[in-house]
Order: C-alpha cells, then sequence, then structure tokens
C-alpha cells in the first residue's frame, strides 16, 4: 500500500482494533457519506479511542486511502482462502453457479461506502479503482482456470473466448437479473461451454466470505 503511511500491526490486538476501526469507517461511509463521517463518529462506534486512530493513521484522509485499497487485498486474501479447497472438485454447472454469487456478492460489498470513497480520491464518475480492476481480473483468471481445468467437458470451438464471455456475463449481469433469470442464465451459460443442457443449475449462495472484516 504505498500510498499510505499504515503498516499492518503485527500483535493480534492491534489487527483487531484496525479491523474495528476500518468496519466502523466503511459502515459509517456508507450511511452518510465521506464529509457526514468524522473521526469521532467512527472511534465511537468502534468502540475505539481518538488515541488509537491516530496511532495508526495520520488522519482521514491516510483512513480513505487505506480503505479503498485495502478493501480489494483483503477480498483477494479470502478469495484465495475460499476457492483453496470447495472447488477443486466442483463441476461446471456448480462452477458457474458459484460464480453468479460471487459477483453478486462482490457488486454489494460495501457498495456505497467504495462509490462514496471514490468520489472522494478521484472524482466524480470515478470508475473502478485500480485494486478493483487487479482483483476482477483474477476472479476471471481463477474462473479460466478453474473451468479449463474441467478438460473434455468443454466442446466449445474456442474454450478460451466462451470460458471470457461466460465470466464477462456473470460480472454484468450479477445484480441486474432475479434469481429465477439468473438461473436460466447460467444454465444457458453452461450449455455454451459444454453443448449440453443442465436443469439443475441454480444461482447458489455457497460463496459466503466477504464479510471481509470478519
Amino acid at each position: 500500500m504505498s500510498d499510505t503511511t499504515l503498516r499492518e500491526p503485527k500483535q493480534s490486538r492491534s489487527r483487531r482494533t484496525l479491523q474495528r476501526i476500518t468496519r466502523a469507517a466503511l459502515e459509517l461511509i456508507g450511511e452518510n457519506g465521506v464529509e457526514g463521517t468524522s473521526i469521532n463518529a467512527i472511534v465511537r462506534r468502534a468502540e475505539s479511542s481518538v488515541g488509537s486512530f491516530y496511532a495508526r493513521f495520520d488522519g482521514k484522509d491516510d483512513l480513505l486511502v487505506y480503505l479503498d485499497e485495502r478493501i480489494w487485498e483483503t477480498a483477494g486474501e479470502r478469495w484465495d482462502e475460499a476457492i483453496k479447497d470447495r472447488w477443486a472438485d466442483r463441476t461446471i454447472p456448480e462452477v458457474v453457479s458459484g460464480l453468479a454469487s460471487l459477483y453478486g456478492e462482490v457488486e454489494l460489498m460495501h457498495g456505497d461506502a467504495r462509490g462514496a470513497l471514490a468520489q472522494a480520491l478521484r472524482g466524480p464518475g470515478a470508475g473502478h479503482s485500480a485494486g478493483a480492476l487487479a482483483f476482477k481480473a483474477k476472479i476471471r483468471e481463477d474462473s479460466r482456470r478453474f473451468l479449463l481445468g474441467r478438460g473434455g467437458a468443454i466442446h466449445h470451438a474456442d474454450p478460451e473466448l466462451a470460458i471470457e464471455t461466460t465470466c464477462r456475463a456473470l460480472e454484468a449481469c450479477a445484480l441486474s437479473l432475479d434469481p429465477a433469470v439468473m438461473s436460466d442464465l447460467c444454465a444457458a451459460l453452461v450449455q455454451h461451454l459444454t453443448g449440453e443442457r443442465d436443469s439443475t443449475s441454480t444461482a447458489s449462495g455457497d460463496v459466503e466470505f466477504f464479510d471481509i472484516w470478519g
């Protein structure tokens, strides 16, 4: 994190204090915006102190930069942890429906706070941060690896293009479609990949790790 002065604490108690401060800051920024969130309000909600805050940050601007970066770093760490054991043996329909749930969770994760941080740090109409883009690219790359690893199950003439299309479609539609339509989309994407109809593909909520400060 080159743009903030904070160094990650090594002691578990200090890490917990930092987690409480960051969680409280994200909640309040999501509720009240950046301008409506004060350091005093953050430390009250975090059940911490102004001294603890300034022991970690130079000020509010330093905190904003940290939050903007750390949201996605932590999400990436939790993603790596979650997929390590859970996805190795999943079928293509299970991977597709799991990804649908994941993309929805990503878009909902501190959405209001992320928007307020983007505007405060990068101006109105700002796009995704570098951290967000890197995280989404990582999801697509891991998804590609999962699906290509299913070997002969993908019968599309251009497997890599089919996988890229699948990931982009899920990412674009995760919040815009109701569950029943998303389930139909997942089934259509499975057929796109495999050439086989699958009536069991549903957008399940099996990927559960985006309480990122837990």
